[in-house]
């Protein structure tokens, strides 16, 4: 049982190991796997770290490189803004970015890793300002570490009620249940299903939660065989046979709502 379409809401364009060879691993591994659209964000860390996929490239740059590439196949691709507030911290310019460039933006990303800032510090503020006013949802990394744990999500999902927040990776390095715990108690948070296991997705199907997971991968992230891990196989092919509704709601029906996805755009 296949899923009519397929929406990656989780994928980055960046030096990996260059900007060319991360577009075309990008490109034929969703061609490979029938990936019909994808949303992309430019990895743009704001400070050194362990990790040499990543290289330190300013906002605006990023923003511009993210845009060639969804203008380039722009029934494959749309974009999110990952964002920078740390050492660029600068709001005009992102909210000039998004009034030039609306048809193609579908929310902002945000690193609390890549930024070292938990995701309730006050420099998130304007950015949260900003997505209300324009409708964005936000995606956040979410993981075990300092920065990232799904509990500062939790409280700004609180005090924001009317913006949607994706945790992308259901807290990376955990067991996932405080997020589950957390997508119960907040009609605004989401997950994505980025290096989540199929069975964990299950488990939240099963508490009441099918109408709010959304499938990313963070493809191309290790080069073009990323998809071609067995995390994203077994959603491929529906390995634990979910009933088709609730399999199509993952793979592209709940995107569809909570990014606010034309399905025009990629059925042409």
């Amino acid at each position: 049982m296949k899923s009519k379409f397929i929406i990656d809401t989780h994928a980055h364009l960046g030096y990996w190991q260059t900007l060319k060879e991360c577009e075309n691993n990008l490109v034929k591994s969703m061609k490979a796997h029938k990936v019909n659209f994808c949303l992309v964000s430019f990895a743009s860390f704001e400070f050194d770290n362990d990790d040499s996929r990543t290289r330190l490239v300013q906002q605006l740059i990023g923003f511009n490189k993210t845009a060639e590439l969804v203008r380039k196949y722009p029934n494959n691709f749309g974009m999110l803004c990952w964002i920078r507030p740390h050492t660029e911290n600068n709001i005009l310019e992102v909210e000039n970015f998004i009034i030039n460039n609306k048809d193609i933006i579908y929310g902002l990303k945000i690193h609390p890793f890549g930024s070292r800032l938990k995701v309730n510090d006050p420099l998130f503020i304007p950015y949260f300002k900003l997505a209300e006013k324009y409708n964005l949802p936000i995606l956040v990394h979410t993981a075990s570490d300092k920065y990232s744990k799904i509990k500062y999500l939790a409280e700004v999902c609180k005090k924001w009620p009317h913006l949607n927040f994706i945790a992308a990776h259901a807290e990376l390095l955990s067991n996932h249940k405080e997020c589950l715990k957390d997508m119960l108690l907040y009609p605004n948070l989401f997950c994505d299903t980025a290096w989540v296991d199929i069975t964990v997705t299950n488990e939240f199907i099963k508490n009441g939660l099918g109408d709010k997971i959304i499938f990313g991968t963070d493809n191309p992230i290790d080069g073009e065989k990323t998809l071609d891990n067995k995390t994203y196989l077994d959603y491929f092919s529906n390995s634990i046979d979910l009933d088709q509704d609730q399999y199509e709601k993952i793979m592209f029906k709940n995107a569809l709502k909570v990014y606010n996805i034309n399905p025009k755009t990629f059925k042409k």
